[in-house]
């Protein structure tokens, strides 16, 4: 049996959420889109000496890994928009002068004032549902603040008795309840916002590079209609004279939009995931998944394969992909946690922060109720009551989480990728049960076709050898771009060596079945 025929005998069937916006593609198209960027000198050199010739041949010859990749390249507002309000709000103002004069005018300003707003807002870098909440808030202000003139003087139609005896004990009691309600809803709608907000600024992949990025995608997924894996197959003899057959399948995507679809903790163009599964002495053995830069095994007894219609077991591995991160799952779940992975400590700063300030906010709140559950968290566990873990697990009286930890939600209800079997005997989860409707309603695109294109990497393409990013660099390490599927980041020298997983994948192995027999010590124990 060839390599493709083995491949296509343990080929995964991949089921993605329903809101899941990108999907395994091709690569050819992605950097036919995307511009190339040097992020250090030797990076420039690399660009001078290959000036004229395609990225897709150029990006193998590019010795350093000094550069990344940039997918959307468009402004962020097309200038025909701006063509459009300019003209719009001329001849808006020429009409209303001739129409009502100088106050039609002052209207007219007005609007294309709040048309410039608009505008700005869909191309800045704070996320569209955060405006809305901030307005709304804005408003409840408004609505506290505006009776203040009427009791800074007196008025002679009305007495003074009735005046700061009867209307103004009323206003300060409205005053107070409006203040409650609008610190509420500034809790509810607004602050849980917050770190995603401050990310996305950082991450140079906002909502607006995310949306962007998706309709290119939508454009290619027009001409490519199949998903594609990147297969590759490697042997090993170990010392007791095992035969290893490693089976990798790589899959890339054009976005990872984790914060944006699931709260997540990361943002950025492009990424590469992987499933392996691995053969000794010609038997399946073990499937390995790719999770967050790290990874998951399973014995194969222990895998879930499709079955058919008539109940038998095929050799097709079943995967849930998490929406937005696209790390890969054996089974339907959803992980709430603060730290789904040891890096990115700013972002689990972030989240802490705003797990304090809900936390604060219900040990002062008027509510006995919330009141009452934080102080009963202070005396219960005093030592912990400030950390991840609370937070992770504090809800109020209605039984809602109170913080708006990032969720890994790999329940598969939505699209589906691979060998058909027999669907409906595959276990699903409901995404729209932990995630805000705005999220699980979201537009979305699927490619026409569910059955897998096989790419080879033998021989290798030229992209393969691209040590640089996928994506945009960020400042911070876990919002940039990831590396292919051959090489690592570089290390603290710069250095670049391949992937533990690519180069030595027996040795990857190796180390997650320590940590799957360590798991499973704990839970005997």
């Amino acid at each position: 049996m060839d390599d493709s025929e083995l491949l296509k005998k343990y080929e995964p069937v991949l089921r993605f959420a329903k809101s899941e916006r990108f999907f395994p593609m091709a690569v050819e198209p992605y950097l036919e889109k995307c511009t190339i960027f040097p992020s250090g000198p030797q990076g420039v050199v690399g660009l001078l000496s290959h000036p004229q010739e395609p990225l897709v041949t150029r990006i193998g010859k590019l010795e350093s890994a000094e550069y990344y990749l940039r997918f959307v390249n468009d402004p962020l507002i097309d200038s025909d928009v701006w063509k459009w309000w300019g003209v719009s709000s001329i001849l808006g103002s020429v009409a209303a002068w001739f129409a009502t004069g100088w106050d039609g005018v002052g209207i007219v300003a007005i609007l294309a004032l709040l048309a410039a707003f608009i505008i700005y807002i869909r191309a800045s870098p704070i996320r569209l549902r955060f405006f809305p909440a901030a307005l709304a808030a804005l408003f409840f202000f408004a609505l506290e603040a505006a009776p203040i003139w009427f009791f800074l003087k007196p008025h002679s139609f009305i007495s003074v008795q009735l005046e700061y005896l009867v209307l103004l004990p009323i206003y300060l009691f409205v005053l107070f309840y409006l203040s409650v309600r609008t610190m509420k809803f500034i809790f509810d709608h607004i602050i849980p916002q917050g770190p995603g907000v401050i990310m996305d600024m950082l991450s140079r992949a906002t909502e607006t590079v995310a949306r962007k990025s998706f309709f290119q995608y939508a454009e290619i997924l027009e001409k490519e209609p199949n998903p594609v894996y990147y297969g590759r197959v490697t042997r090993w003899q170990d010392v007791e004279g095992n035969q290893w057959q490693s089976l990798q399948y790589h899959f890339f995507y054009a976005f990872n939009d984790w914060r944006l679809a699931a709260n997540g903790i990361n943002h950025h163009e492009g990424d590469w995931e992987m499933v392996a599964v691995y053969l000794k002495n010609d038997q399946a053995y073990s499937l390995l998944l790719s999770q967050h830069g790290t990874g998951a095994m399973e014995l194969w007894q222990d895998v879930r394969c499709v079955k058919e219609k008539d109940g038998a077991e095929t050799t097709h591995p079943l995967i849930y992909v998490a929406l937005g991160s696209h790390a890969n799952y054996s089974r339907p779940q959803v992980i709430r946690s603060a730290s789904l992975f040891q890096e990115g400590l700013f972002q689990r700063f972030i989240y802490w922060l705003d797990g304090l300030i809900h936390f604060l906010f219900m040990l002062f709140n008027p509510s006995e109720k919330e009141r009452q559950i934080a102080l009963r968290e202070l005396s219960t566990h005093p030592a912990t009551a400030l950390t991840e873990e609370t937070f992770e697990k504090l809800r109020d009286e209605k039984d809602h989480y109170l913080v708006s930890l990032p969720l890994e939600i790999a329940t598969g209800e939505g699209f589906r990728i691979g060998y058909e079997g027999d669907p409906k005997r595959e276990k699903i989860g409901i995404s729209s049960s932990y995630i805000k409707r705005i999220m699980s309603n979201r537009k979305v695109m699927h490619p026409k076709s569910r059955e897998w294109k096989q790419v080879l990497l033998d021989p290798e393409p030229d992209w393969v050898n691209y040590k640089g990013l996928w994506g945009v660099k960020s400042l911070m390490k876990d919002e940039s771009g990831p590396p292919g599927p051959k090489w690592d980041r570089p290390d603290k020298l710069f250095a670049v060596y391949p992937r533990k997983r690519w180069e030595k994948s027996l040795e990857w192995l190796t180390e997650l079945e320590n940590i799957l027999m360590a798991k499973n010590n704990r839970k005997k124990a």
